[in-house]
């Protein structure tokens, strides 16, 4: 990674509130950018955790004319620089509230996606644009398949999967267009600010930090095995992708990030609780039905690593989140009073 590309550079987040926008956010700060957010949420608990305070236009990417002023013009002051680098994550990122409302998914990642790259394309100097994108793109691993690259297929038939390999196509298209744009594939993002106790590691290490005995629901005995990674490593990757679209990565490009090694929901709680080491170890509750037990997943990431991309081992990651949830009062920060 190239810190002085960043000194000065101007840089809009779209989704800056989330968790993984908020991180976003305090890297390039402390890289030296100058910052600027949009989102339909002026603040969050993420970000006041993080200590990012930035100006963040409240919009939202289904309106496409208003998100075209504000990219352009800001809220309309004096002395607005329009960005060098945008990063698309704005979405709506969980499977369950996809399913849920399917009208509202699609017409946020699939529409809300073209809105920002034709909004990026029609300033007078098109930024760098990397989106957010999953690994749900593939679905889920059949039997024997070992990895996935880039270039195998979209395979995922829920509302979530199918909205965001629908972004990845309006990407190439975009790319085709000309505009400097390239979308990131990752898995499971874990690490400090993040709000959603429904995901697992955030889940286990709250749990163990209240005293309370963590339940893993297994079926036959087995769980599913995701990839997970460190949010700082995410982070990274998309600085990189940034970079290499400005020094010639081919505009349209979809690439992933994954974990070295995919784990069982077994073994990441057993890690969890023996990096927390406070006396109490998973349970583990035989269940009938679990839609995601059968679930596999795993990236071929060599493309990022020749780029510089890097991963911290998972022991070491888990436990540096654990650090910052007990220094963070485990969920207490939420509410601001960690």
């Amino acid at each position: 990674m190239n810190a002085d590309y960043w000194k000065g550079r101007r840089v809009c987040i779209t989704g800056i509130a989330g968790f993984v926008g908020s991180n976003l956010a305090r890297a390039l700060l402390d890289l030296g950018a100058d910052v600027v957010g949009l989102d339909r949420v002026k603040e969050s608990p993420s970000l006041r955790a993080l200590g990012v305070d930035v100006e963040v236009l409240p919009r939202d990417v289904r309106n496409r004319d208003r998100l075209a002023w504000a990219l352009a013009n800001g809220n309309g002051l004096v002395g607005w620089r329009a960005p060098e680098v945008v990063f698309h994550l704005a979405g709506l990122g969980h499977i369950k509230d996809c399913q849920e409302h399917p009208i509202e998914a699609l017409e946020t990642n699939v529409l809300g996606t073209a809105n920002i790259l034709e909004a990026c394309r029609l300033l007078p100097m098109p930024p760098v644009v990397v989106v957010a994108s999953s690994n749900h793109v593939y679905g889920s691993m059949s039997v024997g398949q070992y990895l996935w690259s880039e270039q195998h297929p979209p395979g995922q038939t829920d509302i979530y999967g199918t909205s965001k390999s629908c972004g990845d196509l309006i990407v190439r298209a975009y790319g085709r267009l000309g505009l400097r744009c390239a979308a990131l594939r990752h898995t499971n993002a874990f690490g400090p600010a993040d709000p959603h106790r429904s995901h697992i590691v955030t889940r286990l290490i709250c749990d163990l930090l209240e005293g309370k005995e963590p339940v893993i629901a297994t079926v036959n005995g087995s769980t599913a095995t995701k990839g997970f990674i460190h949010v700082a490593d995410v982070v990274q990757a998309y600085l990189l992708i940034a970079e290499a679209l400005t020094e010639g990565l081919a505009p349209g490009t979809a690439l992933n990030a994954g974990a070295e090694r995919p784990v069982s929901i077994t073994e990441l709680a057993e890690l969890v609780a023996t990096v927390a080491d406070v006396g109490l170890r998973p349970r583990f509750e035989e269940v009938a039905f679990w839609d995601q037990a059968e679930y596999r997943e795993h990236l071929d990431s060599s493309r990022l690593l020749s780029v510089g991309w890097t991963r911290r081992p998972l022991t070491e990651a888990l436990a540096e989140t654990f650090i910052w949830y007990r220094a963070h009062g485990g969920m207490a920060w939420l509410s601001g009073n960690s």
